[in-house]
């Protein structure tokens, strides 16, 4: 992402007791989390072919040898959902949710949510770019907005 700053949100609404959090010590996750904590979105690959690896492999891969690396931030939406109903009480304040594939530039199709959109604005194919929401101190997840959004409030 180096053609723009990080754009973080800082969450309107308490971290609900039930949210789900990801597992931020997972050897295999870890460098995509410290980079979500820095506004970068971190991807895998393949170091001599830069085949893409996601979901990521752990780093003894034996069939070549990875590395991660800072993706442009930049992707589309390749299908999507809008969640009228929570399916934990922990997003309830977010409905309707829109629960997106979002392909990278890179070719990676990562599972998140849209940000700064209603779901009649969502379509296919919708460019997008990357945002960080801080959840708490040490969690912050990669969320997609629509490209043309500005780092508004």
């Amino acid at each position: 992402m180096a053609d723009r700053s990080p754009v973080f949100l800082e969450s309107k609404h308490p971290l609900h007791p039930d949210y789900p959090l990801p597992d931020l010590e997972d050897p295999v996750m870890r460098p995509f989390w410290e980079g979500a904590r820095e506004g970068r979105l971190m991807l895998q690959r393949e170091k001599a072919s830069r085949r893409l690896h996601w979901p990521p492999k752990p780093l003894y891969w034996r069939e070549a040898e990875l590395e991660w690396f800072e993706a442009s931030g930049r992707g589309t939406v390749f299908s999507y959902v809008v969640a009228y109903e929570p399916f934990l009480a922990a997003f309830h304040h977010r409905l309707p949710l829109i629960l997106a594939i979002v392909e990278t530039e890179e070719g990676a199709r990562l599972v998140s949510y849209l940000v700064r959109c209603r779901p009649e604005e969502v379509y296919f194919g919708m460019p997008v770019r990357v945002a960080f929401e801080r959840l708490n101190e040490v969690v912050v997840l990669p969320v997609w907005q629509p490209e043309d959004q500005g780092p508004r409030e």
